[in-house]
């Protein structure tokens, strides 16, 4: 008896570990198939730190809404941001809210702080991750492209039902991995 509930035990958690990543996996390949798209400008970001991994850090441009009428917003409230593309087709957070709302393309993201009339969010677009060689080279090739006069790069992500997977990242025009083969330097 006590031998046939541990192999049960065993059975479960067994399953569980092999059940938990590919629901990740399906989830997020889920999100690239159907999900909206939508590219965000990018600004510049702080140098490379070594102890985050080799990704490429990415700063959202325009991480700020208006703030909703009559609500108070906390640090680190879990808020909905409607968006919907401008006239040049990106991205652009129209509205926050608290409740899920319906019908509408929206980020779920946490308030960083409240200024004013403004709310400035925490989007779950901060990281591109790379192929660890190439992530010092592309890196270089961002901050380039996301300089002050130079601002051409963007981010392509997919939204479902409040979460994103990022598709691709842009500097000059071209995919970051393509741009890192045909550099030079």
């Amino acid at each position: 008896m006590r031998n046939n509930l541990i192999i049960g035990l065993f059975f479960c958690l067994a399953c569980a570990q092999i059940i938990t990543p590919l629901s990740m996996l399906t989830n997020r390949e889920s999100i690239l198939k159907s999900g909206a798209q939508f590219k965000f400008k990018t600004e510049p970001v702080d140098p490379y730190d070594a102890f985050r991994g080799r990704y490429v850090a990415l700063r959202i441009q325009g991480n700020n809404a208006p703030a909703p009428q009559g609500v108070k917003l906390n640090s680190g409230q879990s808020v909905y941001a409607l968006i919907n593309n401008d006239e040049q087709g990106f991205a652009k957070i129209t509205s926050l809210t608290t409740s899920r709302p319906a019908g509408s393309a929206y980020i779920l993201a946490k308030v960083r702080y409240s200024a004013g009339e403004r709310v400035v969010l925490d989007l779950p677009i901060d990281r591109y991750y790379m192929e660890e060689k190439s992530a010092p080279k592309a890196e270089r090739l961002y901050r380039e492209h996301s300089r002050r006069g130079n601002e051409d790069a963007y981010v392509v992500i997919r939204v479902k039902n409040g979460l994103v997977v990022i598709e691709a990242l842009y500097v000059g025009g071209k995919r970051i991995e393509d741009a890192v083969k045909e550099d030079r330097k």
